[in-house]
């Protein structure tokens, strides 16, 4: 229905690197909440090799997690922040389907229109906020095993980041809008270096904003501060 060929090598609809960036900004709480759940789960089941992607609800991607080279030969095939997991341009899998169902879906490789997913078994399910908004959908894509512990997984992460994200209590912390835009990219896991280049600043200022917002928040380390952030609703 969507000429989506079964032979295409990578992705084709994806922003452009000013897009992405723009993107991530506007999706900043989704990106932010999704990159601190689904890092403290790999953090209890250390070795995995399963592929982790968080979207938003038009099943474009906002993070991807495993280890360094999956993360690398997902790219290859145009898997990353930006992209679009859309029927429209990946033709059938796991993120499009469960976001149309507001379910989770579990789909085998052969099941897969493009056969650039051939090797990997999906599981995926809708993230929904505690409002009640379908916000995104997280992924768990693996070459092999259990399928459908991942898929349990898939719905306990979705359910946890859908709970945090609907959680828009307000916070009477003097943040400043530079400050915010610090600690929004570095709960993305954006390295001090990176977050200096994005922002066209220092280092050491980019330190300086974090150790700002660590003390008006009385946390004991700058990495804290992610948290009670997200608690109090500042991201």
């Amino acid at each position: 229905m969507f000429d989506v060929p079964e032979d295409q090598k990578r992705l084709g609809d994806a922003l452009g690197e000013g897009e992405t960036r723009n993107f991530l900004q506007q999706n900043g709480r989704l990106a932010s909440y999704g990159h601190l759940v689904v890092e403290e789960y790999r953090g209890d089941i250390k070795g995995s090799h399963d592929l982790f992607i968080l979207t938003n609800a038009e099943a474009r991607i906002l993070g991807l997690w495993s280890h360094p080279e999956i993360v690398a030969g997902a790219a290859e095939i145009g898997l990353r922040p930006g992209a679009s997991l859309s029927e429209g341009s990946a033709g059938t899998n796991a993120v499009a389907l469960a976001l149309a169902a507001q379910g989770p879906v579990v789909l085998k490789g052969e099941e897969h229109l493009c056969r650039i997913f051939h090797d990997w078994v999906c599981a995926a399910a809708p993230i929904i906020s505690s409002d009640g908004d379908l916000v995104g959908c997280l992924d768990i894509s693996a070459a092999e095993g259990p399928i459908y512990e991942k898929l349990a997984l898939t719905r306990s992460i979705a359910r946890e980041i859908g709970r945090l994200v609907g959680n828009k209590r307000t916070t009477r912390f003097n943040i400043t809008m530079r400050q915010k835009e610090v600690l929004t990219l570095f709960a993305q896991g954006a390295s001090y270096k990176g977050i200096a280049k994005e922002l066209g600043i220092s280092i050491k200022t980019v330190e300086e904003h974090l150790d700002a917002v660590r003390a008006k928040m009385g946390t004991k380390s700058r990495r804290a501060c992610i948290k009670k952030a997200m608690e109090i609703g500042a991201l």
